[in-house]
């Protein structure tokens, strides 16, 4: 027998752990999941219905805008709508609008005519407007069309520089020449006023032409182009400036003459 007997004892076995989940978390994960679909749902039926009220409106409004102008359906219409659709169906009326027709027959040469609408909403079977305003742009290529007679566009252009119109003949001998006049509107006339003349590398006022030719300076000024008869009456000329290499027009519109039969006339000059 020895002092110390070997012996194995056998230790008890740790408690053991219940890993399962808390009563009620799984439903509580499933509650969630649930409710984060029901959001994306919601907002994708949200931005449907935006997106189909807002490509009706526009539908509507290039439709009447393609009546009001006399449009056919070759010509490019673009409509704009500002802010939620949705919410201003709602309380009756689309607080800004902007629509732009491209290439708007206006006589002699055609213009890109932007119109900003605020406050539209409808009247019966037609649409009325708190404010219409807008621009017509030409081009410089327009812009010969436009102001010079047929017969001498082919020798004579149309150019800008900052906020002048140049008028550039062809010279013979390869002769530099041009007239710089400043454009401005009233009573639905354009008119310019002759700024300066340069002939080769020599810049002249219009005083300084008058004492060397011997001319009026009245005479000199070029004589102004009605542009309300060829415009509808519901638009009415109200400035015109250069600015983008681009001849503007800014034009209001009258809302009471947009659905008058009167209003897709002509206009006049006094």
């Amino acid at each position: 027998m020895t002092l110390f007997d070997e012996r194995t004892e056998t230790l008890p076995a740790p408690p053991r752990v219940d890993e399962s989940e808390p009563a009620g978390s799984g439903s509580g994960v499933a509650i969630a999941l649930l409710a984060g679909l029901v959001l994306v749902l919601l907002a994708a039926g949200i931005f449907i219905a935006e997106t189909l009220a807002r490509a009706e409106a526009e539908r509507a409004i290039e439709d009447g805008v393609r009546s009001a102008l006399a449009l056919s359906d070759g010509e490019r219409v673009e409509v704009e709508v500002g802010g939620p659709v949705l919410l201003q169906n709602v309380r009756g009326r689309l607080d800004s609008v902007r629509l732009t027709v491209y290439s708007f027959p206006t006589g002699r040469a055609n213009a890109d005519l932007t119109m900003f609408v605020e406050g539209l909403h409808g009247v019966g079977d037609s649409w009325g407007a708190d404010r219409i305003s807008g621009a017509a742009t030409v081009s410089a290529a327009q812009a010969t069309a436009l102001f010079l007679p047929t017969e001498a566009q082919g020798r004579m252009r149309v150019g800008f520089s900052g906020g002048d119109m140049v008028i550039s003949p062809s010279a013979p001998g390869g002769l530099a020449m041009s007239a710089a006049v400043t454009p401005h509107v009233e009573n639905g006339r354009l008119s310019v006023g002759l700024t300066s003349v340069t002939i080769g590398d020599k810049t002249l006022t219009p005083d300084e032409v008058a004492a060397q030719t011997g001319l009026d300076p009245a005479a000199l000024q070029p004589a102004s182009v009605c542009l309300a008869d060829e415009m509808p009456r519901f638009l009415q000329l109200r400035d015109v400036r250069i600015t983008d290499q681009q001849l503007r027009f800014e034009v209001d519109a009258d809302p009471a003459l947009l659905d008058a039969a009167s209003g897709d006339e002509h206009g006049s000059c006094p």
